[in-house]
C-alpha cells in the first residue's frame, strides 16, 4: 500500500510537470488517439468487406484486439520506457545509481518514467471495447464479467512479464531491444487476429513457447463462446494463472540477471 501511495504521488507530480507544456502533451495525446482510432476503423472496413475474418465479425475483432492493446498500454505506462531504455541506463551508469537506493529496483523502474503516451491507446480502446461489449451484452453473464476483469489483470501481468524479460536480457547484451522486437512485439502482434488463420507451428509457438495467446486469444474464445474442444477451454480458463506465473518468472529472471550485473564501471 505504501508503494501504491508513493506511485500515486509520483504520477500526480508527473502531470504537474507536464502541465507546463500542456499544448505539446495534448497534441501528442490527440495524435496517438487518431492513430489507434484509425486502426479500429481499418478493422471495421476489413471485416465488412470480407464479412468477417475466419468467422470473427467487427465486434469480435474489437474485443480480441482491444484486450491486447488495453493490457499492453496499461503495462506500458508502468514499464515500457525504462525497460526499453535499460541498456542505455546501464551504459550511462544510471542503473548503478538506482541500485544504491533502498527501494526495490523494479519499483524504481516503474516510478522512473510514467508512460503518458499510452494514455491515448487506453482511451480509444476503452471507447471501442466498451461499444463492442455492449453489442455482445447478451452473452456477457455475471460470471463472464468477473472473468473479463480477471483476464484484463492477467493480461497486464503477461505484458509486464514480456517487458521485464526484454529488460533482463540487457544484463547480458545491449541488443535487447532487437531481441524484444522479434520475440515480443512482432510475435505478440499476431494475436491481434484469430490464431486459426495461422499455421499450426505459429499457434504452438504462441501457446507453449511465447504464451502471448493467453493475453487475449484464448480468453476471447471463452468470452465469445467460440472455444471449440476441451483444449481451447482449458487454455481460456488457465489464462489468469498463466499471467500470474509469467510475471513471477519474469521477476525471478530479472533478479537473476541483476545478481550477475557487475556495474557500468563509471
Amino acid at each position: 500500500m505504501d508503494f501504491i501511495r508513493l506511485y500515486g504521488f509520483y504520477v500526480k507530480t508527473f502531470f504537474k510537470a507536464r502541465a507546463e507544456y500542456r499544448v505539446s502533451f495534448f497534441l501528442g495525446l490527440f495524435a496517438n488517439f487518431i492513430t489507434y482510432f484509425l486502426i479500429y476503423v481499418s478493422f471495421w472496413i476489413i471485416t465488412n468487406e470480407l464479412e468477417g475474418i475466419a468467422g470473427w465479425k467487427f465486434e469480435d475483432m474489437t474485443i480480441l484486439y482491444g484486450i491486447s492493446l488495453l493490457t499492453y498500454a496499461v503495462a506500458g505506462t508502468l514499464l515500457w520506457y525504462t525497460v526499453y531504455n535499460l541498456s542505455g541506463m546501464i551504459v550511462k551508469g544510471t542503473l548503478d545509481v538506482l541500485l544504491t537506493r533502498p527501494m526495490g529496483i523494479v519499483k524504481q523502474l516503474i516510478c522512473y518514467r510514467f508512460g503518458d503516451t499510452f494514455l491515448a491507446q487506453i482511451l480509444v480502446t476503452l471507447l471501442f471495447l466498451g461499444l463492442a461489449l455492449y453489442q455482445e451484452k447478451e452473452i456477457l453473464t455475471g460470471g463472464k464479467v468477473l472473468y473479463l476483469f480477471l483476464i484484463l489483470i492477467s493480461g497486464v501481468c503477461l505484458q509486464m512479464a514480456g517487458m521485464l524479460f526484454i529488460g533482463a536480457i540487457s544484463f547480458w547484451t545491449l541488443k535487447s531491444e532487437e531481441i524484444g522486437e522479434i520475440f515480443y512485439y512482432k510475435l505478440r502482434s499476431l494475436t491481434q487476429y484469430p490464431l486459426s488463420i495461422f499455421p499450426g507451428i505459429v499457434q504452438i509457438t504462441l501457446t507453449f513457447v511465447f504464451p502471448w495467446a493467453f493475453i487475449n486469444y484464448y480468453p476471447s474464445l471463452l468470452l465469445l463462446n467460440k472455444a471449440e474442444g476441451i483444449f481451447e477451454r482449458i487454455c481460456g480458463y488457465a489464462a489468469p494463472v498463466v499471467g500470474g506465473a509469467a510475471l513471477f518468472l519474469a521477476l525471478k529472471f530479472f533478479r537473476y540477471g541483476l545478481r550477475h550485473y557487475s556495474g557500468a564501471g563509471s
